[in-house]
């Protein structure tokens, strides 16, 4: 067996090579924002961060640790992260039902749209909107969302004049910023936050702007001031999946409150589902 690790064009690769399978991992630098997603989340351990001078944190992948099952790439909010067998790109613990996909859930009513607008696009602080503004005024915009790029932070949905789109958060939470903690002209948060969610106010004191924050922690990473950002994950939208290994992951994204609340959610699905399946079998014994 061989492992290995090198930067190329932009990309991190890191390896595995046995006598008859290849695995390997490569982070998109472009599309990666430093945030702490895959370092919780990472069971192995495999996963730091690198903290420059200035910017985001720069993800790092310990070769020698990783076991490319692919739950880092898996809950990556920015889909920065490919796993490839055998030179086809696929994910284990999602093809195995181990980890469930993030629900991307983006609809657009391109009718709705007003001719010659582009606030959605203009919005997009990742850039993965494009409007045609070729289609006749009566059928409005073409509008289209690279939606596996798409991180749910809603700046879209918040400034569409006619609410042509529909964007729903897949993390939810909360962010804090405690004043007394903050250094002074730091600002290192708000360079950091690849959405634009944190800005400094006339006061000089950093704001987050939670309708758009996607709590992904890049600027927690960077923080050098202890306790000055309390960043909290309450809940993520996923596809259904029963799995110790997803709770395990959910519970360190989260809380154990976080886990229990899906938990006492899945039991009550199951509940209803129970009930129903009782009901429609009276109903045809009736």
């Amino acid at each position: 067996m061989k492992r290995y690790k090198k930067e190329s064009g932009g990309t991190l690769v890191v390896g595995q090579v046995f006598y008859n399978r290849r695995f390997v991992m490569k982070i998109d630098r472009g599309l990666c924002k430093g945030c702490e997603i895959c370092k919780i989340i990472c069971p192995r351990e495999a996963v730091s961060l690198k903290i420059p001078d200035s910017g985001p944190a720069v993800v790092d992948i310990d070769e020698n640790k990783c076991d490319f099952h692919g739950i880092c790439a898996a809950v990556c909010p920015f889909s920065a992260i490919k796993l490839y067998i055998d030179d086809r790109e696929q994910i284990p613990v999602l093809k195995k039902s181990v980890f469930p996909h993030l629900n991307r859930d983006i609809s657009i009513d391109g009718t709705k749209c007003k001719p010659g607008c582009k606030q959605c696009e203009e919005a997009c602080p990742l850039h993965v909107i494009s409007v045609d503004m070729s289609r006749p005024a009566k059928t409005g915009n073409s509008v289209y969302v690279q939606e596996d790029l798409c991180a749910g932070c809603r700046a879209c949905w918040r400034e569409c004049p006619t609410d042509a789109l529909e964007v729903s958060k897949f993390i939810e939470g909360t962010i804090k910023i405690n004043e007394d903690k903050c250094l002074e002209g730091c600002g290192r948060c708000v360079g950091a936050c690849p959405l634009g969610a944190l800005s400094v106010d006339a006061s000089g004191k950093v704001v987050a702007d939670d309708g758009i924050c996607i709590y992904c922690g890049a600027c927690h990473a960077v923080c050098p001031a202890e306790g000055a950002l309390d960043i909290r994950r309450t809940a993520i939208r996923h596809s259904g999946v029963e799995s110790g290994a997803w709770n395990k992951g959910l519970e360190k994204l989260t809380s154990s409150d976080g886990l229990n609340k899906e938990l006492a959610a899945s039991r009550a699905d199951k509940a209803r589902a129970a009930v129903q399946k009782l009901n429609d079998g009276a109903e045809c014994n009736a």
